[in-house]
């Protein structure tokens, strides 16, 4: 393995840092509906954005077992990540009859005849009401739709994650880890 050989080169160790897995969408189960409807963010919700992406980070670590923060840094995605994203069209918001945001659902701009979805939020007061499942189907409509292949990545150690992408059509691709030499 070439992380052990680097380690071994440097007086160092290698750890495990995550396990991560690589879904792509096949055919898009749509979920029950749910009130509301997709939107994309708009630049005066910015703020808002970034406090829920920073949450996601947090979240994903505590979901999957581990102290918050101990490997998703929310630090490093800042104001000036949400409003390129933003600017980019990328920040979508599932938004209730009163157009008040209750999920949010990101990606990256497409490359390689692919788009990476992701980050993916529901505020924990909100979750439970398929809202994140709405989001993201919606998201990936629209990927489909303007010709892209969507793929996510999850951490393995989050069931709840890995659940939803599966039951919307997403099949597994390979899993990988995430290695940490020092």
């Amino acid at each position: 393995m070439v992380a052990a050989r680097v380690a071994a080169r440097t007086g160092t160790g290698v750890e495990v840092l995550l396990h991560q897995r690589l879904f792509e969408l096949g055919d898009l189960v749509e979920p029950p509906p749910v009130p509301g409807r997709l939107r994309e963010a708009r630049p005066d919700e910015a703020e808002l954005a970034l406090k829920w992406i920073h949450r996601f980070f947090l979240d994903a670590d505590e979901q999957a077992g581990r102290e918050p923060g101990s490997v998703h840094d929310p630090g490093h995605f800042t104001l000036a990540d949400v409003e390129r994203k933003l600017a980019e069209g990328v920040l979508w918001f599932w938004v209730d009859e009163h157009d008040v945001p209750v999920h949010l659902t990101g990606a990256n701009p497409p490359a390689f005849g692919t788009v990476r979805v992701g980050p993916v939020f529901t505020p924990e007061a909100l979750r439970g009401r398929r809202y994140g499942a709405a989001g993201v189907a919606a998201v990936s409509r629209l990927l489909l739709e303007q010709g892209h292949r969507p793929i996510l990545f999850t951490d393995q150690a989050n069931p709840v994650s890995n659940r939803l992408y599966e039951q919307l059509g997403y099949r597994r691709v390979v899993d990988t880890v995430q290695l940490v030499i020092g």
